[in-house]
C-alpha cells in the first residue's frame, strides 16, 4: 500500500475529505482556492461516455491488437477522434509512474518533471489541465522539458529538427536526396521559416509566428490529384511549423498546434497507406523510390513523438500510444546512408515499432543509426542506449 498522501494541500491542512478531482478538486472550487497536489493523481482524460463512443467508432484501434494493415484500412471508415484514443496509459511507453516522500521526480515516461509542482495559476487564469500547467508561479510560460535525461534528449532532439534542415537540408526524417529533382512550394516555405526561426529574437518573434499562420493556412486548402511528393511535403512543413510552436512558442502557438492535432495525424496516416498501396515491391529496385517511402514512414513517427510529448507533458498521458507501436518501420535502416548499402541490403521488409523494440532487447550491441537512437532512448532510457552504442 501506498503511503504517500492522496489529498490537495488545502484539504489536508484543514482535516477534509477531499474527493481528489484535478486538477481542481471540489472543496477548493466551492471555496475559490487554488488547489495543489503534492503527488497529482492520475485520472483518465476522457469519460467513460466518450471512451465507448471512441471504441464503437474504431474498435480495431481501440483494442491494441490491431495489425498496421487493419490499421490503416481503417482510416477512411473512423473519425479523426476515435483514431487517437488516449485511453489510461499513464505515460509514453506503459511503465507505471511512482513517487517516493523524498524523491518527487517522475519514473522514466510521465515526463511533467520540467514543470514545478508548486506551480500555481495566477487570479482569474483558467485552470484546464491544458493550461495551468504550462504556467509557473509568477504566470510565466514553462518551456516543455525535463530533468530526466532520456525525455530531455528527446526533446531536444524534436526542438533540434527545423535548426538542422536550415543548416544542412536534411533532417532525420528528410533525406537529402528527396527533393533533388522536384522542391514542392510547401518545402520551400518550410525551409524559409526553418532558417528564419534559427534567427529568432524578441523584435521578430512575432512576425515568425504570423508567417507559420499564414503558411499553415496554406497547407490546409484543399488539394486534389497531388503527387505523393508533394502530400509528403505538406505533411513535413507541418511537422517543422508545429515544432517551431510547441518549443518556442507561447501558449498560444502551443493551443493552435494542439487543434491541429487530430488532422496532421490523419495526414500521416493517410500517407502512409497511400505510400504501401503505390510503391509496393518497386522498393527493392529503386533506391529513390525507397527514399521517398522511408520518409513517409519516418514522418509518420515524428508526428506521433511530437504529439505524444506534448501530451505526456501536458496530461500526463501518450496520444495515440497504441497506434504508434504499430507504425511501420524499415528493417534495412542503413540504406538511408548510401545507395550502395541499399544495394546491397535491398528493400527488406517493414515491422511494427514494437516488434522493432522486442528485436533490439536481444541484438547485439552495435553502432547506431540516429533514427534508431530516437527510437529507443524513450522507451530503454539514455544510459542504456548509449552503453549498447559504445560496446559496438
Amino acid at each position: 500500500m501506498s503511503l504517500r498522501r492522496k489529498s490537495c494541500d488545502a484539504c489536508f491542512k484543514g482535516r477534509r475529505k477531499c474527493d481528489l478531482g484535478y486538477p481542481t478538486c471540489a472543496t477548493c472550487r466551492k471555496t475559490r482556492k487554488i488547489c495543489h497536489y503534492a503527488y497529482p493523481p492520475i485520472q483518465q482524460t476522457r469519460s467513460a461516455a466518450e471512451s465507448t463512443t471512441a471504441q464503437t467508432a474504431s474498435p480495431s484501434m481501440s483494442t491494441g491488437t490491431c495489425s498496421m494493415t487493419e490499421l490503416l484500412a481503417a482510416i477512411d471508415n473512423s473519425t479523426p477522434d476515435s483514431l487517437f484514443d488516449a485511453d489510461a496509459f499513464p505515460d509514453f511507453f506503459g511503465h507505471n509512474t511512482q513517487f517516493s516522500e523524498d524523491d518527487t521526480t517522475p519514473s522514466l515516461g510521465q515526463f511533467t518533471s520540467g514543470v514545478s509542482q508548486s506551480s500555481v495559476v495566477p487570479a482569474g487564469a483558467p485552470t484546464s489541465p491544458s493550461i495551468h500547467i504550462y504556467l509557473g508561479c509568477l504566470g510565466e510560460v514553462q518551456p516543455i522539458q525535463s530533468s530526466m535525461p532520456a525525455w530531455q534528449w528527446v526533446i531536444n532532439e524534436l526542438k533540434s529538427y527545423p535548426r538542422e534542415f536550415a543548416q544542412r537540408a536534411e533532417a532525420i526524417f528528410l533525406h537529402r536526396e528527396l527533393y533533388r529533382d522536384s522542391l514542392p512550394q510547401a518545402i520551400r516555405a518550410a525551409y524559409g521559416v526553418s532558417s528564419t526561426q534559427c534567427l529568432t529574437s524578441e523584435t521578430n518573434q512575432e512576425l515568425l509566428f504570423r508567417i507559420i499562420d499564414a503558411e499553415v493556412l496554406e497547407l490546409l486548402k484543399p488539394s486534389h490529384n497531388t503527387e505523393i511528393l508533394e502530400e509528403l511535403a505538406r505533411l513535413q512543413a507541418f511537422v517543422f511549423y508545429q515544432t517551431i510552436r510547441f518549443f518556442h512558442g507561447g501558449l498560444g502557438q502551443r493551443s493552435m498546434a494542439e487543434q491541429q492535432q487530430s488532422l496532421v495525424m490523419t495526414m500521416a496516416l493517410k500517407l502512409l497507406s497511400r505510400s504501401q498501396t503505390e510503391f509496393g515491391d518497386s522498393e527493392a529496385g529503386n533506391w529513390r523510390t525507397w527514399i521517398l517511402a522511408e520518409c513517409v514512414r519516418r514522418t509518420a513517427i515524428v508526428v506521433y513523438f511530437l504529439y505524444g510529448i506534448n501530451s505526456v507533458f501536458r496530461d500526463g498521458i501518450c496520444v495515440g500510444l497504441h497506434t504508434l507501436v504499430k507504425l511501420p518501420l524499415s528493417t534495412t535502416i542503413s540504406s538511408w546512408g548510401s545507395e550502395s548499402n541499399h544495394s546491397h541490403h535491398g528493400r527488406g521488409t517493414t515491422i511494427p515499432y514494437e516488434t522493432f523494440l522486442s528485436h533490439w532487447l536481444a541484438s547485439t550491441p552495435r553502432k547506431l543509426d540516429p533514427f534508431e537512437k530516437l527510437l529507443l532512448v524513450p522507451c530503454q532510457g539514455l544510459d542504456t542506449v548509449e552503453l549498447y552504442d559504445l560496446a559496438a
